[in-house]
């Protein structure tokens, strides 16, 4: 089954079918998480690799029940938590990949994943080297680009 959004050319850019991944965690745990879904999956987009998003200062809230690991505790938790977000190809295999890194990487017990089905631009990398607006050319690449860690 084709949809209107598959392949389509939008000039500069295209349209192609992912999966997104959502994923809920103790900020404390993303580190590690953040690290085996880089390793472990091809998070690509074009011509770069290990492509995520973490976004931060939230929290998450929950009771244990009886049969969770906890037990029953009685109490409502609150814990301070992050997203993590990321798209993938629409392939189920790799989607079963996604999962084994995130209950073997993840600090959870029950994590909280959402998959969405979108449609995400892809780059033709067309030959704008010298656009004044790309970070390269700017005096402030180094902030807009980032550092490595």
């Amino acid at each position: 089954m084709t949809h209107i959004l598959d392949e389509l050319d939008l000039g500069p850019t295209f349209l192609q079918h992912e999966w997104r991944i959502t994923i809920q965690c103790p900020t404390a745990g993303i580190e590690v998480l953040t690290k085996a879904l880089g390793r472990d999956l091809p998070l690509q987009q074009g011509a770069y690799d290990n492509c995520l998003y973490v976004r931060n200062n939230g929290y998450q809230q929950f009771r244990a029940l009886e049969g969770s690991h906890a037990g029953d505790e009685g109490t409502i938790q609150t814990t301070e938590s992050s997203e993590i977000i990321f798209t993938i190809t629409a392939d189920p295999e790799i989607l079963k990949l996604a999962f084994d890194v995130i209950f073997t990487y993840g600090v959870q017990e029950e994590p909280t994943v959402s998959v969405e089905e979108v449609w995400g631009s892809h780059s033709k990398y067309l030959d704008d080297k010298d656009n004044p607006n790309r970070y390269w050319n700017r005096p402030d690449a180094d902030e807009i680009h980032g550092s490595s860690s």
